[in-house]
């Protein structure tokens, strides 16, 4: 019995291991691509190249072959313990996934009308479940004379750690602040899709300002004040952002749906031809949108921004799992004390992060939907899209870089001059990628001169 346990146990394993050898060649069947595939089998999406399926299949093929040879060599073997110890990690983890899965089953954390939700509802879970009973089976059996407790428990503490994670990313939310309110002459313009809040100055050829990512309105204030002697300024906060509350519960946090947003409210606050502006994130989602909407943009105004097919910093990265991004967004946002020096670290000038500043950017970032943006535009952020259509790009576009900007290398910026046709590039040397807030008066001045011809 116990052999026939082991042997289901690294019978799926092994076959697990032989597709993640398979899709590191490149093909991703059963899915028609491998974003569909990633999304498919992991609910979010990783890269899947050799450099991250090889050391997968590994993992698999050792922990198939712990647990088989736990079950056939028996305890008293010479290796019994490295066997034993495998077998209870392997044990664990089972377990662990199917305690996610059981959550996520329940619809905490995913959305429930994706392939994953349903093939980790009816596979992936019962298989971890039953597996995870199978090996539990197979370590079981009494090891040089001490009991399977005594040799297990390490799958204690690991479960317990794994019901912590579980309930820091689902079950414990950070306190909303409802002390902070939106700044004066705040406007709201209703739309299917979100009730946008907004700031309008001046008049004359329309300027539309997305807040920086993860930001609001706030960030925006010094380059509105100015813009607006010459132009009609708009600051919006994009779903996700600052005070804007969402409406669609379907709504995908990708660039497909932020760059509808975008669309949406051009569209409410009726501009049909505008200069589109952006920082971080949002320069990203500006040039996504003017992408695929040329005609109502005249030009870029990016600083910093996303929009290349590589790597965040790890502080980025680590949130695409689930759970493990569900969890530190909790956490992190959840600190005030975090928050603030998370925010010193984008700024050259740390005398401008001032107590106001800090609030500003904090306080809307624990509204419900702020805090569920953090990952999912992550996890949901395909930069490809927007790197393949650079070069057809033909908007004039302003470039701005910090020198020493900490989320996106500065090197960026030559990369966007040399692929996107028209760009102007500058890069300002002792700010930091906060730029909006660190170095205001460059990026004022480079703007207006920008507007000018405009």
């Amino acid at each position: 019995m116990v052999r026939r346990a082991g042997t289901l146990v690294a019978a799926v394993l092994a076959v697990d291991g032989v597709a993640h050898a398979y899709w590191s060649t490149g093909l991703t069947w059963p899915a028609p691509d491998s974003r569909t595939l990633s999304l498919a089998v992991l609910g979010f999406q990783v890269p899947f190249t050799p450099g991250v399926l090889l050391p997968l299949t590994a993992l698999l093929f050792a922990a198939a072959l712990l647990v088989g040879g736990r079950a056939r060599l028996g305890r008293r073997h010479r290796i019994g313990w490295l066997l034993q110890a495998g077998t209870v990690a392997v044990t664990a983890g089972l377990l662990v996934r199917a305690l996610a899965g059981l959550v996520w089953a329940c619809g905490i954390g995913v959305r429930t009308d994706t392939a994953f939700y349903w093939l980790n509802l009816f596979v992936y879970t019962p298989a971890c479940l039953v597996l995870g009973a199978a090996a539990a089976a197979v370590a079981r059996q009494e090891v040089n004379g001490r009991s399977w407790v005594q040799n297990t428990a390490l799958a204690v503490p690991l479960l317990i750690a794994a019901a912590s994670a579980l309930y820091g990313a689902h079950g414990y939310a950070p306190e909303r602040q409802r002390g902070y309110r939106p700044e004066a002459g705040s406007r709201y313009v209703e739309t299917p899709v979100a009730r946008f809040h907004y700031l309008r100055e001046g008049q004359g050829p329309a300027v539309v300002l997305l807040s920086p990512g993860a930001s609001s309105t706030f960030a925006r204030r010094p380059q509105l004040a100015a813009i607006s002697r010459t132009h009609t300024g708009d600051v919006v906060d994009l779903p996700g952002q600052g005070f804007t509350e969402l409406y669609d519960r379907g709504f995908r946090f990708d660039l497909s749906s932020m760059t509808s947003a975008v669309d949406s409210f051009l569209n409410a606050v009726g501009v049909r031809t505008a200069v589109l502006g952006g920082n971080s994130w949002s320069g990203g989602w500006a040039l996504a949108y003017a992408q695929s909407h040329p005609r109502p943009v005249s030009g870029l105004m990016l600083l910093a921004p996303s929009g290349l097919a590589e790597r965040d910093v790890w502080s980025w990265e680590i949130l695409k799992p689930l759970v493990v991004g569900e969890l530190l967004t909790n956490v992190g946002v959840g600190s005030r004390a975090g928050v603030a020096a998370g925010i010193r670290d984008l700024f050259v000038h740390k005398e401008r992060v001032t107590d106001q500043v800090i609030d500003a950017m904090w306080a809307p970032g624990t509204l419900r939907d702020n805090l569920r943006s953090v990952y999912l535009l992550e996890r949901g952020l395909d930069w490809r899209i927007t790197q393949d259509r650079l070069h057809r790009t033909t908007q004039p576009t302003l470039i701005v870089w910090g020198a020493q900007d900490t989320v996106l290398p500065v090197a960026q910026a030559s990369t966007f001059g040399r692929i996107l046709p028209g760009a102007k590039v500058a890069v300002l040397n002792g700010c930091g990628h906060a730029l909006t807030l660190d170095c205001p008066d460059q990026v004022t001045a480079l703007m207006e001169d920008f507007l000018s011809v405009r």
